[in-house]
């Protein structure tokens, strides 16, 4: 199977697992107790801000007002929406000068990645447990670029950083997609179960954007470019 068909097949999976599981627990989720991440602090990461489409305004809009007054919802603003490209390391700093080595990593990005503009074609939700992503399909040059920064990190002394980001996974981890929505809990709320229900075979388009390297909290709401 290529690697696209075994991305698109991936996406399949995890969300008909996870509908299974939502429908199950109807919204029976433990709370969790420690946010996803540090608000605050930033990581360096890769990626951008894309236009947004009428069909994906018209979903957040709605997400939004599914999770009105819901203290466990954490939507996505829709000036935040974003698609990762690789994201470097877990949130660490409180300021862009405390990485006082990044410079070298704005070289290895600029040597990897520059000009390089991310197309990510066939985006549709995918659930997991207590979060709705939008995803879809990279270019194969972008596989390529992504794969070639990756790889230049990990020879780097950024290794260390790099590999504690992705401690349990592949590097870089196989999905292209931008988290629309996370939730404090096991698994999401009925309402929202109900909204990926309605939005869950809607074709979102694609994405064409060019690659920063940026510094940023995760949700992209505090952004410093980098290259």
């Amino acid at each position: 199977m290529s690697p696209l068909k075994s991305l698109d097949q991936a996406y399949e999976d995890v969300t008909q697992k996870t509908l299974k599981l939502w429908e199950r627990s109807a919204g029976q989720g433990a709370v969790r107790d420690e946010p996803f991440y540090p608000p605050t602090k930033l990581a360096i990461s890769s990626g951008n801000r894309p236009p947004l489409s009428p069909e994906l305004l018209s979903l957040l809009s709605e997400m939004k007002a599914s999770t009105q007054g819901d203290p466990l919802a954490d939507p996505n603003p829709a000036e935040g929406v974003h698609f990762s490209f690789f994201p470097v390391t877990n949130a660490l700093y409180n300021s862009v000068e405390e990485a006082q080595d990044r410079n070298e990593v704005a070289a290895i990005f600029t040597r990897c990645c520059a000009d390089h503009v991310m197309h990510i074609s066939q985006l549709r939700l995918v659930a997991l447990p207590n979060q709705i992503l939008l995803a879809g399909l990279p270019d194969a040059q972008s596989l390529r670029v992504r794969k070639q920064f990756a790889e230049a990190l990990l020879a780097s002394k950024w290794a260390g950083k790099v590999r504690a980001r992705y401690p349990n996974g592949d590097i870089p981890q196989p999905f292209w997609h931008s988290t629309l929505l996370r939730y404090s809990a096991g698994v999401v709320s009925p309402e929202l179960y109900a909204l990926f229900l309605r939005f869950q075979n809607q074709d979102f388009g694609s994405v064409s954007v060019p690659v920063r390297l940026v510094m940023c909290n995760y949700n992209w709401q505090q952004v410093e470019f980098l290259a």
